[in-house]
């Protein structure tokens, strides 16, 4: 019998201590559901955070796609107007350089001159019988009388030396040479000229009237100034007549040429007055640029003749152009 109450007593404190165990166990289970709960609440959090991230994330982007797109706009229109203000600016230097020109010719005109230089005039031809004519008239139209003109045949093959030879002014003198190009044709004359100034035509363009008595003024009047250069019209055949005149400046004029062979005089004697026998292009703009090296020329506001975009065989914008284009750069400091 009291063997049977200690079996219960002892089977009475296993049980207790089972429920204890499992008492602890459910204890630490409900610390870890507790655990597991503010786990997943704070992942839950992290990935509304991560989605509101995500949002705004998107919303930045489509504003600064938006700010791109606007600023593009933006960008655009200021370019537009650039262009239209540039084109306007453009436009009213051409009225103030016509505007300057007709009131200097008016001027000139009529005026009684205090000096009177002798101006030689170089014009070099080849194969052009049907268009010199035209432009030794232009020299001989003149306004001012005190000039020669030397034209240099160089080895034409067609009528010109008899165009040359019916010329009976006793002002104009020919030399015909072996054929070398314009360049060495030109140099040809400048040794042989007896002017006080230089002047220059091509075979194809006409000489203003006007243009040996602006000359005339220009270094008579100017004693200090050695070249001058003026405003030339380009007579287009796509196109109405257009005036150009450009402002001198030595930054400008190592971009690109401001003036036209029959736009450009100097006093004679000049030792940078010669033509590089070595480009078949762009002479007269590393002439320009020789010229006004150590000086600035006088732009003189009248027109010195009719630039002519019709003859054939035309050298401007040829097969060489980019190349001497780059040659003249670097021969006077300006990288191509």
């Amino acid at each position: 019998m009291a063997a049977a109450v200690d079996r219960r007593h002892e089977d009475s404190d296993v049980l207790a201590e089972l429920r204890s165990v499992v008492a602890a166990q459910a204890a630490e289970l409900e610390r870890l559901r507790a655990k597991l709960e503010h786990h997943n609440a704070w992942l839950e959090d992290h990935d509304r955070a991560l989605r509101d991230g995500d949002a705004r994330t998107t919303t930045v982007e489509a504003k600064q796609e938006a700010i791109g797109s606007r600023q593009e706009a933006l960008d655009g229109w200021l370019g537009g107007h650039d262009t239209a203000f540039e084109g306007l600016h453009l436009r009213t230097g051409r009225l103030e350089a016509a505007r300057a020109v007709q009131t200097f010719t008016q001027w000139l005109e009529p005026l009684e001159l205090a000096a009177t230089p002798k101006i030689s005039v170089v014009l070099p031809t080849h194969d052009r019988a049907g268009l010199l004519p035209r432009a030794i008239e232009s020299v001989l139209a003149q306004r001012y009388e005190n000039w020669e003109l030397i034209v240099v045949d160089d080895a034409s093959s067609d009528a010109t030396p008899k165009v040359l030879a019916a010329l009976e002014d006793p002002r104009i003198r020919t030399i015909r040479v072996a054929h070398n190009r314009v360049s060495a044709a030109r140099n040809a004359a400048l040794a042989v000229a007896t002017g006080d100034a230089v002047a220059y035509l091509d075979d194809d363009n006409t000489m203003h009237p006007l243009w040996l008595k602006a000359l005339a003024w220009a270094f008579g009047e100017h004693p200090e100034i050695t070249v001058a250069y003026g405003a030339y019209v380009i007579d287009d055949v796509e196109g109405l007549p257009e005036l150009l005149l450009k402002p001198y400046s030595r930054e400008a004029l190592l971009k690109e040429n401001l003036a036209d062979t029959g736009a450009v005089a100097h006093r004679a004697g000049l030792t940078e007055a010669r033509f590089d026998e070595s480009l078949v292009e762009m002479d007269d703009w590393d002439l320009l640029l020789s010229l006004t090296a150590d000086r600035d020329p006088l732009v003189v506001p009248a027109i010195s003749c009719f630039y002519s975009t019709a003859a054939p065989d035309r050298l401007s914008h040829g097969p060489s152009h980019e190349a001497d284009s780059a040659a003249v750069r670097r021969k006077h400091g300006e990288s191509p």
